[in-house]
């Protein structure tokens, strides 16, 4: 759960870097440090969300419902992210079709951001007990 939380966290904060740093321009400092690494954790957060969406089948199964759902759409935002932040590192392996992937998810690129952002504190306070209501 907890590198989940911090993958899905730091994706959507690079994911969305522009439309953070637009209405909270102090924030570009913190943005900056970790922008460095956003290759590195597109490509773990890529990894990430396909060992999440293998899960999430499980989870879909076994807690069904809007909990199910979650876990399905946070593996896929996972992926999404994953794969729009660490496209520079692994281009060279996708060819031209990778790269019209990219092209078309690229666009969405701050509201996927966004969503992880959102999902990532859902996560984090499911781990500590506040959404366990959706296990019912």
């Amino acid at each position: 759960m907890w590198i989940t939380f911090i993958a899905l966290f730091l994706g959507g904060v690079l994911g969305a870097a522009s439309m953070i740093v637009k209405k909270k321009p102090e924030a570009a400092e913190i943005i900056g440090k970790i922008a460095p690494f956003q290759g590195i954790i597109g490509i773990a957060l890529l990894v990430w969300g396909v060992i999440d969406l293998l899960n999430a089948f499980g989870l879909l199964s076994l807690w069904g419902g809007i909990l199910g759902i979650l876990a399905l759409a946070t593996a896929i935002v996972e992926i999404i992210l994953g794969f729009i932040l660490g496209f520079n590192l692994i281009a060279k392996f996708m060819g031209e079709k990778g790269e019209q992937i990219f092209t078309k998810l690229a666009v969405f690129q701050g509201i996927f951001g966004i969503i992880g952002i959102l999902l990532a504190i859902f996560w984090l306070l499911f781990s500590f007990g506040i959404f366990n209501f959706l296990l019912f």
